[in-house]
């Protein structure tokens, strides 16, 4: 009885030590002789996500404007599309103004003073820049009539809308360090689907909370600069004003707050209505690796289309336990997770799928 005993105690412990064994070929190295070992295939960050609206570069407004005389009419149409210089709108102009300031400039310049000439061609010069800037379109765009009926001193007549389009949006600072002007941004608008790419226009140089902040000095200076100009000094209903505000030691909006700063996407390749939300990826070229790949050297073992184990010098910055490459490996690269010192330079390896 009891040496049929110890044959079944031996039996099992076979059978025990056989099990142990298996686990340790298996879950001892992370591979087995049939599966081979795993790789890692190298891969670009994740794209970062942005949403945004549609907007024009520009929109110019064109006022009513009776220093150069009465509003007669306009000489466009509702959206009808103008090359620059384009005549927009007609005033009845007195032109004896003009002329006055021409005979003002023949004079100077007949007397031979230096200091009359500049001043009557000054004088002239801003008159026409008046007049070239209430009635000719200063680029090309889009009209947008307003107001062609009893238009009131100041009040709109029309406006004018660039024909390049941009997106407005914002990164978080953490995102910050990774984009840069020129970097190519994938597009979507959500309401038609349709899609196209742009490029990164401008990175603001300050998050948006010091941009709000600056607006309420701006506004406190626009007030001292408004009752300056009120003052004494001033010659023939003219004074000469600033309003250059300084912010002094600027808080950046609440600490606990993550900073954001204003994007513009522009160069779009498609048409796109203003006003239209989008959604937008900025893809990166940024690598990373996970540690499991390293040797203990710190080389990695590229795997060829032949299976053949290549040994692998590469650079990198280590962040958060990630591996930021800077130089040896390329996307789309397959590394040996793990690799042990059976893996050798040159010599096929058996590989997971």
């Amino acid at each position: 009885m009891k040496k049929r005993t110890l044959i079944i105690l031996s039996i099992v412990g076979f059978v025990l030590l056989l099990g142990i064994a298996l686990a340790v070929k298996v879950f001892g190295d992370g591979k087995t002789e049939k599966d081979g070992y795993n790789t890692y295939q190298v891969k670009a960050d994740n794209p970062i996500r942005i949403t945004g609206k549609v907007s024009p570069n520009t929109i110019k407004t064109y006022q009513n404007n009776s220093q150069l005389g009465d509003f007669v009419s306009v000489q466009v149409e509702d959206g009808q599309y103008v090359q620059q210089g384009t005549p927009l709108i007609n005033y009845a102009i007195d032109w004896t103004q003009r002329q006055s300031l021409v005979n003002q400039v023949n004079q100077a310049e007949a007397d031979g003073d230096q200091n009359a000439i500049n001043k009557a061609w000054q004088q002239l010069n801003r008159y026409d820049g008046q007049v070239n800037n209430s009635i000719y379109a200063t680029f090309p765009g889009t009209v947008s009539l307003q107001n062609i009926k009893n238009v009131g001193e100041g009040e709109a007549i029309l406006q004018l809308i660039s024909d390049e389009p941009e997106i407005q949006t914002t990164v978080s600072e953490y995102d910050l360090d990774k984009i840069k002007v020129g970097d190519k941004v994938n597009i979507q608008v959500n309401s038609t689907g349709k899609k196209g790419t742009g490029k990164i226009i401008k990175i603001s140089q300050l998050p948006t909370s010091y941009k709000q902040e600056g607006s309420a000095a701006q506004a406190s200076a626009a007030g001292v600069s408004a009752q300056a100009s009120s003052g004494e000094g001033e010659e023939n209903g003219t004074s000469l004003t600033t309003n250059n505000p300084i912010q002094n030691n600027p808080s950046g909006g609440n600490s606990n707050e993550t900073s954001k700063y204003e994007v513009i996407v522009g160069d779009l390749d498609f048409k796109v209505r203003n006003g239209y939300s989008v959604e937008a990826a900025i893809p990166q070229d940024t690598l990373k690796l996970p540690k499991e790949v390293l040797t203990k050297d710190n080389y990695v073992y590229v795997v060829d289309k032949q299976g053949k184990a290549h040994k692998t010098k590469v650079e990198y910055d280590e962040e958060n336990g990630t591996l930021i490459v800077k130089k040896g490996v390329k996307k789309g690269d397959k590394l040996i997770k793990n690799p042990d010192s059976k893996v050798q330079d040159g010599k096929k390896v058996e590989v997971s799928e």
